[in-house]
């Protein structure tokens, strides 16, 4: 009998041991063990972003593959709206799988570095080129965000899903990736300082396809898609980077006299009341009171108060509202083409501008519940379609659909087109400055508004 217990005991202990070396060779499987990889170009641009983390002065670490190198190539245009000015490097290297990135943290990460968050996404080549396992690339992302904690226990680090592949949802390749993102909120769940975030829906139509027009070849995001990767993304990378965003934030110019006089004039106007139509904006709303005649037709019978200031960015039209006697006066519809003049700041990014535009929206709509809004695309500028500041507009008027939408009694209107020739020029004859419109350019607006806004009355 006591040889039978002493035997079951041994047993017990082969079996324990035999699990545990099983345990042991799993956790260092190819994925979670750092490689470099011998490769002139590679090593090139490893060395190179070595030089630049040496240098120091880095808030956000982009870390990932050719997916987050392309923000250099494809998304360069949206690089420069959204990160350039936030202190960034692009520590992507195509073809990179997770053991190689980990390599290259072992390997440049710097202590006397002080960044404030690492977006991260990876893993799409450990599935692509049969390396590893589904499971296995979602440890080695784990592995990722572990050695990040190590060297910088106090940054905040973005987790974003693996990208979709293939162009339908039954491919092969989105079932792998689909497969490593079902594993992440389980392994990353301890993970204090870690938001893990999906925004592959953002990708995909309605039937969970993949557009030609977003990732061409159903894996690398073209311009597009990095516009909507960096529109996806913002919210959450204010947030981590704890930002204060100025396009939301109430400012006045009450020291420019002739700003004090105008803004008193529509105060004066507001108490006297009688008013049927807001007209918000800029200097390029300002403007139609050069063109009275045309106002007059177009606008004339909805009884309209020009809020249009000269130089306004959303904060001050922000202001302006929130000191205006809004008690006075009961209108019916409302106008807004603001956003131009924050665009060339870049630490108002394009998704800031649009949010700008979303709390003018929201300072309406409290003010009056029935209120019809529309919302104008901001107009486009510059007189080249690659114009950079052209590019920047694009992409605000790409952020305020899905950040307005959920405001009752909202109409957008887009007349962009309308003032661009067949190949996108704007034509000084619209626009003689390539911002303001002309005569011809009002007389444009005024068409095409009033329709819009006559049926709202």
């Amino acid at each position: 009998m006591k040889k039978m217990i002493v035997w079951a005991v041994w047993g017990l202990l082969l079996s324990l041991f035999s699990v545990s070396i099983a345990a042991a060779e799993d956790a260092a499987h190819v994925a979670v063990t750092p490689v470099d990889k011998q490769d002139e170009d590679w090593v090139k641009r490893y060395r190179n972003q070595t030089t630049i983390l040496e240098r120091g002065n880095i808030d956000l670490l982009m870390i990932g593959d050719s997916i987050t190198h392309g923000w250099e190539t494809a998304g360069k245009t949206v690089w420069d709206s959204y990160y350039a000015h936030r202190k960034a490097i692009n520590l992507g290297i195509s073809g990179d799988r997770t053991e190689h990135v980990l390599w290259r943290l072992d390997n440049m990460l710097l202590e006397r570095l002080n960044p404030k968050v690492a977006v991260i996404m990876i893993g799409t080549n450990n599935v692509g080129h049969n390396s590893s396992t589904p499971r296995e690339a979602a440890d080695g992302i784990k592995a990722i965000v572990e050695r990040l904690e190590k060297a910088y226990p106090d940054m905040k680090q973005l987790v974003l899903h693996v990208f979709p592949r293939d162009a339908a949802p039954n491919g092969e390749m989105r079932h792998k990736v689909n497969e490593i993102n079902s594993y992440l909120p389980d392994l990353l769940k301890d993970k204090p300082n870690l938001t893990l975030l999906d925004i592959n829906a953002t990708f995909l139509d309605g039937n969970g396809n993949l557009p030609d027009s977003i990732m061409g070849d159903k894996l690398h995001p073209g311009t597009y898609g990095y516009e909507l990767w960096a529109k996806a993304m913002e919210p959450t990378l204010v947030q981590l980077l704890e930002e204060k965003n100025p396009a939301t934030t109430p400012a006045d110019k009450m020291a420019e006299e002739w700003w004090k006089n105008r803004h008193n004039a529509n105060i004066e106007q507001m108490n006297n009341g009688d008013i049927g139509f807001l007209m918000i904006g800029d200097s390029i709303t300002h403007a139609w009171e050069g063109h009275k005649p045309l106002l007059d037709q177009y606008f004339g019978e909805f009884k309209p108060i020009n809020l249009g200031f000269g130089g306004d960015r959303t904060e001050h039209v922000l202001w302006r509202l929130d000191n205006l006697p809004l008690d006075k006066i009961q209108p019916k519809v409302a106008m807004i083409m603001i956003g131009t003049n924050n665009t060339p700041n870049r630490a108002n990014t394009p998704w800031m501008i649009a949010a700008g535009i979303r709390e003018i929206v929201e300072r309406l709509h409290k003010a009056y519940p029935e209120l019809r809004i529309i919302v104008l695309s901001v107009f486009p500028c510059g007189e080249k379609k690659d114009n950079w500041l052209r590019y920047r507009v694009e992409q605000v008027n790409l952020c305020i659909p899905g950040l307005v939408v959920h405001v009752p009694n909202i109409t957008l209107v887009d007349i962009n087109s309308d003032f661009l020739t067949e190949d996108g020029t704007l034509s000084k004859e619209m626009m003689s400055d390539f911002l303001h419109p002309g005569a011809k350019g009002y007389e444009l607006w005024g068409e095409k508004l009033a329709p819009i806004v006559k049926e709202r009355f």
